[in-house]
Formats: structure tokens, sequence, C-alpha cells
């Protein structure tokens, strides 16, 4: 039996699920949770990670959001102005798949998913401001996804490249390499393999130092940093230009070691160099370059370096000519260089470096030592090993070089390579461009429209947005290729007929700016004005899972101070403090 409380009622009686829906009635009729500009009041911005509309909620959903429900209610009654949205992440592959697998439409699925979740959401009583809510697959949203891309065309932060790329054939689409894990797509688990296609790219690369000084700046858990510092991967060090025995061409290799430059015993290209083709054609070892190039060309980029221990090469018959010296030394094609790192060629040093030590042994190869690991060390020791650390050169072919340490010893090679116009100090990084082009249905259509004459064309911001048709085939390649309505466009500079792009957007796109429309989701006239998106950017509080520190908070990092610099916003950083929860 329940004990009496109060006036004789009982807890089951004030705390019954019928109250609660009362007092959740009575919540939306006070607009309780809806939540204005007021300069008077000092604000607060709290959000979770918009969810995918799987269909039903589950314990993560109920954890994350009772989290960010639990700060936005503290907040409000401490005296904040607490913006506090929800949307939906609705673009996506699986929606996709539902309706091959249903014989439905996308949207259909999508939409249904979305109305059983939203009521699962109101009636935990969470107190969003459901004014705002954002649906990716909105055409009034990805409007915007376009009208950003075209502006990023303008100042070249979008592109095309034909390069070789990320194939899921599963989900019969190019995969970014962030969404690459161990080899599988992070999506379906499928194998992923190499492929070259024309495909489009958005410049990361050219905020790198931006998105790690900004880490410095941010109360992000260290892990994530420390994650995503080693995703962009900052690396000083020199390139050095190697010239060609008898040809005009020239390599370039990156190292963090130019003081080990005279150690260089052989150069390796990687397989699909396309200077690696160029020296075997129509040699004796053009055969073989041919076998090791297929079979690094159907591996994917995790495979290959997985399989770094394995290393086998081929000697490409030509020689580089050392930029100091003047020393012939044979260049050769090794599985263990990828075209798309660095320059996609190195400098071996194999008495300094444990794989080329390795390599070198394998193939009988010289091994010269440059370093000692004493300052006093034989300079003469057999090397049985590499020693890879810090030392003082020694066997220097030229004077000057002997006895240095460390970076002096690295500022004085690159000296002379710049004296000699044969090498420069500078930063490599790791992350590379982000291609954005998906050959799927459910996604923001790229605008661009293929012109014979005047090539790829942005779509006129008229003329935005680009909406997806619906007569479209499921289960047969890209569904966008099987809408003529779609295809036929005129070009917007010539008028003479043309063919839209049918590559979407990655979905991530979608969720590397939501954030801010939340701050201005009613306009219709804009993605947001500049004085409302300052007042409540940054997010001062945001929760959601680690599985995202590589991918969605770097892409949305990045993507923030992309439209800072268009001039949309003044905000530096997105996110303030982060929770991973889960």
């Amino acid at each position: 039996m329940t004990a009496p409380r109060g006036n004789g009622e009982s807890m089951s009686v004030l705390f019954s699920p019928d109250s609660e829906l009362i007092w959740q009635k009575k919540w939306n009729e006070a607009r309780l949770f809806e939540q204005d500009i007021r300069e008077d009041r000092p604000k607060f911005y709290c959000l979770e990670m918009y969810p995918y509309p799987s269909g039903k909620m589950h314990m993560g959903h109920v954890r994350n959001y009772s989290i960010g429900d639990a700060v936005a209610r503290y907040k409000r009654m401490m005296g904040f102005d607490v913006l506090y949205p929800m949307g939906f992440d609705s673009f996506g592959m699986p929606a996709e798949n539902a309706a091959i697998k249903e014989n439905a439409h996308p949207h259909e699925i999508t939409e249904r998913n979305m109305a059983s979740i939203t009521q699962q959401i109101k009636r935990m009583g969470f107190s969003y401001d459901w004014r705002r809510q954002v649906k990716s697959h909105d055409p009034k949203y990805y409007k915007w996804n376009q009208w950003f891309f075209t502006k990023f065309l303008e100042k070249g932060l979008a592109y095309q490249e034909f390069a070789p790329v990320n194939w899921c054939s599963s989900c019969e689409t190019v995969l970014a390499n962030e969404q690459v894990k161990a080899g599988r797509c992070w999506r379906c688990s499928g194998p992923v393999v190499q492929k070259g296609m024309s495909q489009w790219f958005l410049d990361i690369p050219k905020y790198a130092q931006e998105l790690v000084d900004g880490l410095d700046t941010i109360a992000f858990p260290e892990n994530v940093k420390s994650l995503q510092r080693d995703w962009l991967g900052r690396s000083e060090g020199a390139e050095i230009t190697f010239e060609i025995e008898g040809r005009d061409d020239t390599l370039t290799v990156f190292t963090t070691r130019p003081d080990t430059l005279f150690g260089t015993t052989f150069v390796t290209l990687a397989p699909e160099h396309p200077l690696a083709e160029s020296l075997a054609k129509g040699t004796e070892h053009q055969a073989e370059w041919q076998d090791l190039y297929d079979e690094v060309s159907a591996m994917s980029e995790f495979d290959r370096i997985k399989n770094m221990n394995k290393k086998r090469g081929v000697p490409l018959g030509a020689n580089a000519i050392h930029p100091l010296t003047g020393e012939k030394i044979p260049i050769w094609a090794g599985n263990f260089v990828i075209a798309s790192y660095g320059t996609g060629a190195v400098m071996a040093v194999p008495g300094h470096d444990e794989r080329d030590f390795d390599f070198a042994k394998s193939y009988g190869i010289p091994i010269r030592r440059v370093l000692t690991m004493k300052e006093d060390g034989d300079a003469e020791a057999e090397l049985k090993k590499a020693e890879c650390d810090f030392g003082w050169m020694v066997n220097s072919p030229m004077d000057g070089f002997d006895g240095l340490y460390g970076d002096d010893a690295k500022a004085a090679v690159v000296k002379a390579l710049e004296a000699k116009g044969a090498g420069t100090q500078t930063i490599n990084w790791k992350i590379r461009p982000w291609l954005v082009s998906r050959q799927r249905y459910w996604g923001t259509p790229i605008p661009v429209i293929h012109c014979g004459d005047c090539g790829a064309v942005p779509v006129p911001e008229e003329d935005l947005p680009v909406e997806l048709p619906r007569d479209v085939v499921f289960g047969q390649g890209n569904p966008l290729e099987t809408s003529e309505s779609f295809l036929a466009a005129d070009c917007p500079k010539c008028g003479k007929p043309g063919r839209r792009e049918t590559d979407t957007m990655d979905t991530f796109v979608d969720s590397s700016w939501y954030f801010l429309r939340y701050t201005d989701a009613l306009n219709d006239d804009a993605c947001f004005e500049e004085a409302v998106v300052n007042h409540w950017m940054n997010v001062d509080f945001y929760c959601g899972g680690i599985e995202h520190a590589q991918m969605h908070l770097i892409y949305a990092r990045f993507w923030t101070k992309a439209l800072r610099d268009l001039g949309l916003h003044t905000i530096d950083e997105p996110f303030n403090e982060l929770l991973c929860q889960g």
C-alpha cells in the first residue's frame, strides 16, 4: 500500500502518467521553453548532437537528452536565456537502403520515422524549443548547403579533381578518409578499395593550423583534443627536390629529418606515383612494377598501412641525383609509400629509419651511418639496427656538418639546400582535402551543371535549391542518373543544353552547421542573420558520443571557420564545452 502524502493523496496520484501529460500540455500552452533574445539576460546555448531518425528512441538517446535537459533547466533557474533546440540529421544511406528494401521512397520513410521518434521525445518531457526544429532533408535547409558550396567554389575552397578514392561496393559510393575504419566502411562495415574517380573536395588543409591552434581555446576533453591533433597531423620538416639522371623530371620528398640527408642510399616512390610508371615503362622492370601497382591499387589505405611489415619493392632502373653531393641514388617503387601521403616519394635513409633499414636488408641496398647517438661515438661502427633518435652528424661528405646535433643539424642542411634552390623548410599535414561527393540519392544535390563548352558551372543563387527529384529508380547505381527530368539543365553561362551533377554531398555537410541554423531557424530569407548568430554562438555545452571526435567535430569546426571567412558571422569555434557520454 502507498503511504499517504500531504492532504491524503498518494505519490502515485500526484505523479501519475496522466498528471505528467497534463503538465506537459501546460508547458506547451505557456510556450515555456520557447526562447527569444533578451538583451538584459545572459545567454546559454545547450545542445546535443541531433539524431538520425531511425524511428525508435533507445536508451542512448534517453541518456544523452537527459543530460542536456538537466543542464538546460538548471541554467534557466540560474537566470540564463537558454537556447535548447532539437532537429533531425535526416539525410543518409540508411533511409535509401530502407527504401530499396521496402519498395518505398526515402522521404516517406524518413518522415514516418521522424514522426515516431518526435512523439517519443515529446513524451519524455524534454524542454526543447520545438519551433526551431531543423530537418536536413528539408529543401529550405539544404538550399543553404548548396549556397555555401557555390561560395566555396568562388573562393577556391571547393574543387573537382580526378583522384584515387575510397570505394565501398556495398554502399556503392565513395567515402572520405575519416569514414574508413580498419579498412571498412564506417556505415556498413563492408570492405573498402581504392578507385580512380572525378570527385568534389573541400580544402580542409587550408585551415589545418587554425584547427590545431583553436583546440587550446576550447574546453574539449583532452582525449578528443589528442585525437584531433593526431588526425590533423602537423609535421615540421623540409621539402627536398631531387633531379633525375638523364631526364628533365624532378621528384620532391618531404622529410622531418633533413639532418639524415647524407645517409640517403635510395629513393622510394609510391607505385601509383606518376613518375613510377614513366620510369618503368619500356624497361625490364615494367612487368614487376605493374604487378606491384595492381596489388596496391586493390587495397584501401588502411590495409596498406596495416601490411607495411610486408615490404615489397621494385627497382625502376633510374637514378636520382643527390641535391648536395651529386651522388647517383637508385629509385625504387615500394608498397610502403602511399601517393596521397606527403609527396608520394620518400628519401630512404636505412641507417636511421626502421622501415628503410628492413627494406634495404631485404634487397641488399647499402646502409650508411651519418649519425652517432653519442657525441664522441664511433663513426665507423656497424649499424645492426636503425638508430632513429637525434644524433651527432658524422661521415658528412661536405665540410661544416660533422658534429652538429638535432635542430642545429637540420637547420644547417636546410640552409645548404636553400642556397642551391633544392629545398625549403616547410610544414606537412596528415589531414587531406575532404571528399564530399557521394554517389547516392538521399543527400544534398551538388549545385553544378556540366556544359560541353563552359565546363562545371555553379547553379545561380536564384535557382537554388536544386531539389531532389521523385522520379528515380533505386537499386541500379546512382538513382539520380535514372531521372531524365533532373539531368536535363541549360548551362547558366551560355544557355546551351547541359547535364546536372549527379553526386550528392556527404551528409556530414548537414551536421557541420545545423547548430548555426538553430539560432535563426525561422528565417526564410537567409541562412541566419549575423547579429542573431553572433548573439547565441558559440554552443556553451555540447553533448554527444566520442565516435564523432575525428569526423563531425573536425568538419563542424572547419565549416564554422569557413563561413566566418565568408563574412557570415564572427565566431571562431562552434563549441565551447564538450561532454562525451557513452
